[in-house]
């Protein structure tokens, strides 16, 4: 009888350690916020590899891939997480499917907010560069005239 209870006193003393950490990531992984930050900037870098030209012709995907991991880095360093940590971190978000769904869904939410953003490539509110590039897809290469100078001074006479 004695054993009895201590084992299942036991027993309820360890679910109810079990069930405490439920939403929390242990110190050694990167936390949701960061793997989030991270995801959309490899993200948008993996976006950018895929339009990498050279001389206006296609990059083979050998030398795209090398392009693209040459921007990951840049990313990591950018968020100041090696390639170690960020693999056993992401390691671990694979192995719980329900927080690795709860980064992918802010990872989502993020990419779609700056789309939204940006506006439909050939509206209006559409910044010039993004209404271009459907026109013409090098137009930033194109245009001549440099964004941060103004056209007009040169020819307006100054007030004494």
């Amino acid at each position: 009888m004695k054993n009895s209870i201590t084992a299942l006193a036991a027993v309820i003393i360890w679910f109810l350690t079990a069930c405490g950490d439920g939403d929390r990531i242990p110190k050694e992984y990167i936390d949701k916020q960061k793997m989030t930050a991270i995801l959309v900037d490899m993200s948008v870098a993996d976006a950018y590899g895929n339009d990498i030209t050279q001389d206006n012709m296609r990059v083979p995907d050998s030398i795209r891939q090398e392009k693209v991991k040459v921007l990951y880095k840049q990313v990591l360093d950018l968020h100041k997480v090696d390639a170690k940590t960020f693999m056993t971190s992401y390691t671990y978000y694979e192995n719980h499917p329900d927080r690795m769904k709860e980064v992918f869904e802010m990872v989502q939410a993020d990419l779609t907010a700056r789309k939204a953003k940006l506006g439909e490539p050939g509206s209006e509110s559409a910044p010039l560069m993004h209404r271009l590039k459907i026109i013409f897809p090098y137009a930033e290469k194109a245009i001549a005239i440099p964004t941060n100078t103004d056209t007009v001074r040169p020819f307006v006479k100054r007030q004494p």
